[in-house]
């Protein structure tokens, strides 16, 4: 059944604002995430370091994960978010006027590991800003989220064959400065942060110390959220290992320009963005496994040919596809969540989903390197693909194997 437009929660000054400031922020990140690993590999030739800048990077965000959850639910919010957007900024300069490549690349990992520092902060924002439309809220900040993804990878292509991956980053650098005159003349985008504050005063060293898990222990504990919370690191993980693969195939075994591996995150997000514009404003009765079910093969057989007869235009319509598969399931998966976890702990809850998709990410770069040496990008694609198509088959399956009605139905809006 159609609900209302996804674009009514952007007719309010202060929430288009807010997801401006991101949009922007988040589309200067996909520059980095294009321009980084083509630095390393362009200057190493090496999978593993390549990969290994990856782990790096969501092996530092755990920790800056946990560290942002408890920054979310005792700070303000919106101070959070301009002043992680001024040190990333920061960082990224530096990472441009240094000299030796470690150097470079330890600043330009902690700039983007620094996300997971101000991503709890924006995601618990973003619920208070709905008035009777959570899901049409949580269905902008996706889309957005996905057009980001789309739009930074892009440019990050583009500039690093004009420019060079190196002097890309400073263009990341600037978008920061941009999101943050967008969110610095905001007013009170957090209305609840003195009611916090009050809330947690007398918190004894120890209470704080089990703070910085505390994410991880609500995303847990809650009925129905664990399976969410672990599907969604599995697809991180997964996402990591195609991610890896597909550098060290477009570069080394294709030799063609920069821009596919640009294009073929951009394609993901595409895919992304159409999914959740297409659930915001719907309530569903039917499982979205079915959803995955349709783009599982599609994806496989897209990517598939792509690396065996050396097509390289294949493996970006597959990333659409796969896109268009999770954008939903993301935005009802939201929407399931932040109805379970109370408000004042949503900013730990956010940062343990992070720290969970982090490890999954980690996990997944970390096994991508050394598999890439061994066997190649050509074999580690297929086996991903093969991978999805068999987890998508899975996910049709276990109703009838459980006997119990899938999640999904509990994420539709009441009626």
């Amino acid at each position: 059944m159609q609900r209302d437009s996804i674009l009514t929660p952007l007719r309010r000054p202060r929430f288009r604002r807010m997801i401006a400031a991101q949009f922007v922020a988040e589309t200067g990140d996909g520059i980095t995430l294009v321009a980084l690993p083509l630095y390393v590999f362009a200057r190493t030739d090496s999978a593993l370091l390549t990969s290994l800048t990856f782990a790096a990077e969501m092996a530092l965000g755990i920790l800056l994960g946990f560290l942002g959850g408890m920054a979310a639910d005792a700070f303000d919010r919106q101070r959070v978010l301009l002043t992680s957007y001024l040190v990333r900024g920061g960082l990224l300069v530096a990472a441009f006027a240094v000299g030796p490549l470690w150097l470079a690349v330890t600043f330009g990992v902690l700039a983007r590991a620094l996300g997971q520092l101000d991503n709890p902060s924006f995601d618990a924002l973003v619920p208070g800003q709905a008035e009777d439309d959570l899901q049409q809220v949580l269905a902008v900040r996706r889309f957005v989220q996905a057009v980001s993804i789309t739009i930074g990878p892009a440019v990050g292509a583009f500039a690093v064959s004009l420019i060079g991956p190196r002097s890309a980053l400073l263009l990341n650098a600037a978008l920061f400065a941009v999101s943050w005159l967008i969110l610095v003349g905001v007013h009170q985008l957090d209305a609840d942060h003195a009611d916090r504050v009050a809330s947690r005063e007398g918190l004894s060293v120890s209470e704080a110390a089990r703070e910085l898990t505390g994410g991880m222990a609500i995303a847990i504990r809650l009925p129905g959220v664990r399976r969410l919370v672990l599907y969604w690191s599995i697809v991180m993980a997964t996402v990591a290992v195609v991610m890896a693969a597909a550098v060290v195939w477009f570069e080394r075994e294709l030799a063609v320009d920069e821009i596919w591996y640009g294009l073929a995150i951009s394609a993901y997000g595409i895919g992304a963005a159409i999914g959740a514009a297409w659930a915001g404003g719907r309530s569903f009765s039917w499982p979205l496994p079915r959803v995955l079910l349709v783009a599982s093969p599609v994806y496989a057989v897209f990517c598939g040919f792509g690396v065996l007869f050396e097509v390289p235009w294949l493996l970006p319509i597959g990333w659409l596809c796969w896109g268009i598969a999770l954008g939903p399931e993301m935005v009802l998966g939201e929407l399931f969540f932040v109805r379970r976890v109370p408000e004042e702990s949503l900013g730990r809850a956010f940062a343990g989903v992070g720290v969970a998709n982090t490890i999954g990410m980690a996990v997944g770069y970390t096994i991508a390197g050394p598999a890439l040496e061994l066997w190649g990008a050509r074999a580690v694609v297929l086996g991903v693909a093969a991978f999805i198509l068999l987890m998508g088959v899975l996910m049709w399956l276990r109703p009838a194997l459980e006997g119990a009605a899938w999640p999904e139905r509990e994420l539709a809006p009441a009626t």
